[in-house]
């Protein structure tokens, strides 16, 4: 059986025109009767309702072609264009944070520019960012990797808007030089009196320490390291 290209473009519920161009693309193979009209074989129906599935799918002209003549496999292309797809999924989910905080906050056009650009740093950007204030602030012994560790943001790629946020916060944070000196302070004083934290007195020093050294930021700094990180809030030293 073969069919018209009315027919098959009926079949398919397709107009003329996108058969004809499917067909003028190479994809839809036909002949033509003595008049000049194409004709197309009893495959032709399931070939074109492959093309029209893999372009509804977003996938290019140049890669279906590629599956039809059988020189990639189906679940190949599937694979790679799933996972290209899930890093689409992912931009647009941090796209949406961001422009839901600068909905929220009525941001000015100055404002949405920087709220971009800190989001759409890579991942390896933004620990960067985070390592710089760490290392300034803590130093670089090895012997406080853990700490840094535990110090470290890292914003997801599916975060939501409210970890966009703390993320933005966080970000602005780390790179005031007024917040970062009183940080290095907190650690100078924590280093000298590094001991057992056990001990009642050596902990109310610490406490003293934190309350003098440390202004309220610090503790805006943790919470803030929770929001992004999808950690539970951190419990406040009692003093």
């Amino acid at each position: 059986m073969d069919y018209s290209i009315g027919e098959l473009a009926h079949r398919a519920g397709v107009s003329v025109k996108t058969v004809r161009y499917y067909s003028d693309q190479g994809l839809l193979a036909s002949r033509r009767t003595a008049a000049g009209h194409r004709r197309y074989d009893g495959n032709a129906p399931a070939r074109l309702e492959l093309i029209r599935t893999l372009r509804a799918l977003g996938i290019d002209l140049a890669t279906v072609r590629a599956v039809l003549d059988q020189e990639r496999t189906l679940a190949d292309v599937l694979t790679a264009h799933a996972g290209a797809v899930a890093v689409q999924i992912r931009t647009l989910q941090l796209q949406h944070a961001v422009l839901s905080v600068a909905a929220r906050r009525h941001s000015t056009p100055e404002d949405l520019e920087l709220m971009h650009e800190l989001t759409a740093r890579s991942a390896e950007q933004r620990r960067a960012l985070i390592t710089d204030f760490l290392t300034s602030t803590l130093g670089d012994d090895p012997g406080l990797a853990a700490a840094r560790q535990n110090l470290t943001p890292v914003l997801s790629e599916d975060a939501d808007a409210q970890q966009v946020e703390a993320w933005l916060e966080l970000a602005a944070l780390v790179q005031d030089e007024d917040f970062r000196s009183s940080v290095r302070r907190m650690a100078v004083g924590y280093r000298a009196l590094a001991g057992d934290w056990r001990d009642p007195q050596l902990r109310g020093r610490l406490i003293e320490l934190r309350r003098t050294e440390a202004d309220s930021r610090w503790d805006r700094y943790l919470e803030l390291l929770a929001v992004v990180n999808g950690w539970a809030p951190p419990s406040r030293v009692a003093g």
